[in-house]
């Protein structure tokens, strides 16, 4: 049987083509699973670099990577923030240069995955495919445009449902129009299926963001621990959390700031290393001005990330209570199970059950009675529940999120829905000409 075509349709992420210290995300580890299994993989992309704010490309342009793997970059102007026109005017574009680009493609994929948000773009294809009979699963990882609304008062919202109404237009019909929905936790689905109105498939499914292990070599590892060292954090023992990801408005980092006053004064010491950058870097740093316990690394390849891990007793994931959270397992979380992490969250819902139930961390806020400050002085007086959480914490991964098992689980799932695809083409091609 001829190998099936996939499609990947996802902006907003690192490419192979972006160097060595581009981070696998969805796109990039879906990606590279399909095509080891020996499939042909078409990814489509943006021409902007979103982490970045730079032009991979200012024209349509098709890259082959390797035989059985090409990525599609479509053109947009780009945008300087996450947040504002020029993005919205970006992702308008990036859908009608998507839709340009559509007209001339031959031969159909047998299944394609699709990242959603951008609304847009999702909303073009779904349909595109739909027209056609191709099978697609739409892959929903945050709540636009209802998450939009939340920033708007109770009195003003009804005028925020008007102004956004093409959107939540689109975003309901790509939902209906896409054969299967994933999203990244078991809440998640809940608020899809209310939203769009449609019923629960079997064509439906839970693969969280998580990524492979095990690729840093031990001289990598060796080459971080003297940077980290060159740095000024030691492999000493003491007490030090870290947080490594994109400084965006998603996070509130006032109670790191007030636990790391208090610790500055004395009271149980402890280390903040706040790793990467984003569009709230220099209010972070604004924010974090004269406390000496504060370090900002910039960014940090795969190799530092985990010589980081072993000098930290936990990982800060100080996430906004909003419902893309609290209904979701952010890639944070994931991400400090698998390097033996305990978490530390202010987050409810599915984050709060996830540590509760299986002890691989503590959250901090009001409704717990606890401030951060208390978390880390929790763990660093009590050295075996630290040790317990980030046993904990590993074997956790392994069973519920390692690369594996759910890109396995992903990689299955879409060779059950392009057969399908493949089956009503013969049917409709039976049809029209027997």
């Amino acid at each position: 049987m001829k190998p099936f075509t996939i499609w990947i349709l996802q902006t907003g992420e690192p490419l192979h083509i972006d160097g060595d210290n581009a981070r696998p995300m969805r796109a990039m580890n879906l990606s590279n699973d399909l095509v080891e299994k020996g499939y042909k993989v078409v990814l489509w992309s943006s021409a902007f670099y979103h982490q970045e704010k730079r032009h991979r490309s200012f024209t349509a342009k098709s890259i082959r990577v390797s035989y059985n793997f090409e990525i599609r970059l479509i053109p947009s102007r780009g945008y300087t923030s996450h947040i504002g026109v020029g993005r919205i005017i970006d992702h308008a574009q990036l859908a009608f240069n998507l839709k340009k680009m559509l007209d001339h493609v031959e031969p159909l994929p047998d299944v394609a995955f699709i990242g959603y948000p951008p609304i847009e773009t999702a909303a073009v294809l779904v349909r595109w495919l739909a027209k056609r009979g191709v099978h697609s699963l739409l892959d929903v990882k945050d709540q636009w445009p209802s998450l939009f609304m939340e920033a708007v008062s109770t009195t003003l919202r009804p005028l925020g449902h008007m102004i956004l109404w093409p959107y939540f237009y689109m975003a309901r019909s790509a939902m209906r129009d896409a054969t299967g929905l994933s999203a990244m936790a078991n809440g998640f689905p809940d608020w899809k299926l209310h939203f769009s109105g449609r019923e629960r498939t079997d064509m439906d499914g839970v693969f969280p963001l998580t990524s492979p292990s095990g690729q840093v070599s031990p001289s990598q590892l060796e080459e971080a621990r003297r940077w980290w060292d060159a740095q000024g954090i030691l492999d000493d023992g003491r007490s030090r959390v870290c947080f490594v990801g994109s400084h965006s408005p998603a996070f509130d980092f006032k109670p790191v700031r007030e636990a790391a006053e208090i610790a500055v004064r004395g009271q149980s010491p402890c280390e903040f290393v706040l790793c990467g950058h984003g569009t709230s870097s220099n209010e972070l740093r604004t924010m974090m001005a004269g406390l000496p316990n504060v370090h900002f690394p910039g960014w940090i390849d795969r190799p530092k990330i985990e010589a980081l891990a072993g000098r930290c007793q936990a990982a800060l994931a100080p996430y906004l209570n909003i419902d893309s959270f609290t209904k979701s397992i952010p890639n944070k979380i994931i991400d400090a199970l698998s390097l033996g992490l305990p978490i530390l969250s202010p987050l409810q819902g599915e984050v709060a059950s996830l540590i509760s139930e299986n002890c691989v961390g503590m959250r901090y806020g009001t409704d717990t009675g606890k401030t951060l400050h208390d978390c880390i002085a929790a763990l660093a007086q009590d050295t075996a529940l630290q040790k317990r959480m980030s046993q904990n914490a590993r074997s956790l991964y392994e069973k519920q999120f390692s690369f594996e098992m759910v890109y396995g689980g992903l990689v299955k799932h879409l060779e059950k829905m392009a057969s399908r695809s493949r089956k009503g083409a013969k049917t409709q091609s039976k049809i029209e000409y027997g």
